[in-house]
């Protein structure tokens, strides 16, 4: 879970590829509000206990320990008692109460396993190990698909997830697979050593001894280097990676672009935006073009989704969204958070701000 800690405040946002946004937030420890597309309402009068906002919903545990969600403009009880964990994601919220996991999607509760030992939630899915099925489960799309049986031993701390993509190494076959769009699909019938991380629509892979790096993405295999990379990060349909020649590349569908012939002393990739150090200089690639985003690093900065969002030397607010900066406020911010594209930001004595959608919210 995000959460960004203010003043006598917490705050925490999401929105879904829609643009329908949900924040939620404490004002002095009690009052529970919500705040969807500019409108504040209060959720409870007593002190919550926790919280999450996923893409379509907030869900909270209230003062009596109860798993509450705020869906459409309403509250809905949704177990008595607090769930052990729970997870809300742009689509799905997925919550374990014991060894029963549940999922909540468009407006249905289901039980996914009675004798649940572990499991992942992601954007899209679901990933789970049944202790007395011995098998590894996925909920995609409203079906629970099978990719492994016969296990006598919980896989899920070995697996690779990104918002719609698994991956992960059999341990008895050593095959390299990857759920993907509801299917299983084998990238490498035997693997000795191998590296992955897993993004949105991306899988990146190399196994030691073949040294050959490559890429699944939207279906397809590509091999984009001959050599191990020194170093690379998974975002959403992309990649960043550092090259045996100390090289920083960007990698998506159309192709592998060096953006530095040095190697940055930073780089971060989060979703579909991505930065790096260059002599000093805070950089970004953007839409096939290297921009300047400052001449020296702001701290702090934030990225999320399809924004930068940072404070410049005099404190003040601007954006990177996208491939065009802006100054959202001369005045001097206190805290800074970024959910998606929206900016949360303190003026003032615990003055909360919104920016949402070209425009700011005050609460």
């Amino acid at each position: 879970m995000k959460k960004t800690l203010l003043p006598l405040l917490f705050i925490l946002l999401q929105f879904n590829v829609n643009s329908q946004t949900l924040a939620a937030f404490n004002v002095n420890v009690r009052h529970f509000w919500a705040f969807e597309a500019g409108i504040f309402t209060e959720l409870e009068f007593l002190e919550i206990q926790d919280y999450q906002v996923g893409g379509i919903l907030i869900a909270y545990i209230d003062n009596s320990e109860n798993l509450k969600i705020y869906r459409n403009g309403k509250v809905e009880k949704l177990i008595q008692g607090s769930p052990i964990k729970y997870t809300a994601t742009d689509y799905l919220l997925g919550y374990s109460i014991y060894e029963q996991l549940n999922v909540y999607d468009n407006g249905k509760t289901r039980i996914l396993s009675t004798a649940c030992d572990g499991y992942i939630v992601q954007d899209s899915l679901i990933a789970w190990h049944d202790k007395i099925k011995q098998t590894m489960q996925i909920y995609y799309n409203g079906r629970v698909i099978t990719v492994l049986d016969g296990l006598i031993y919980n896989p899920i701390k070995s697996f690779k997830a990104g918002d719609n993509t698994v991956a992960w190494v059999n341990s008895s076959t050593k095959n390299f697979s990857v759920f993907y769009q509801g299917n299983t699909i084998v990238l490498d019938d035997y693997s000795q050593e191998m590296n992955y991380d897993a993004g949105r629509d991306i899988v990146a892979f190399y196994d030691v001894p073949d040294q050959v790096f490559s890429v699944f993405i939207n279906g397809e295999v590509s091999e984009i280097e001959p050599f191990i990379p020194k170093s690379y990060k998974v975002g959403d349909d992309m990649l960043a990676y550092v090259d045996n020649m100390d090289k920083l590349k960007y990698f998506d569908k159309d192709g592998v672009t060096t953006i530095s012939d040095f190697e940055p002393k930073f780089y971060d990739v989060v979703d579909m935006v991505m930065v790096y150090e260059e002599q000093g200089f805070l950089k970004t690639f953007c839409n096939g073009e290297v921009y300047i985003i400052e001449r020296y690093i702001p701290q702090p900065y934030k990225l999320d989704y399809n924004t930068i969002a940072y404070l410049d030397q005099s404190r003040f607010l601007k954006i990177f969204q996208p491939c065009s900066g802006s100054t959202i406020t001369n005045e001097r911010i206190a805290e800074l958070s970024l959910i998606r594209d929206l900016i949360i930001f303190t003026t003032g004595i615990n003055k909360v701000n919104i920016y949402f959608s070209g425009q700011v919210y005050k609460h």
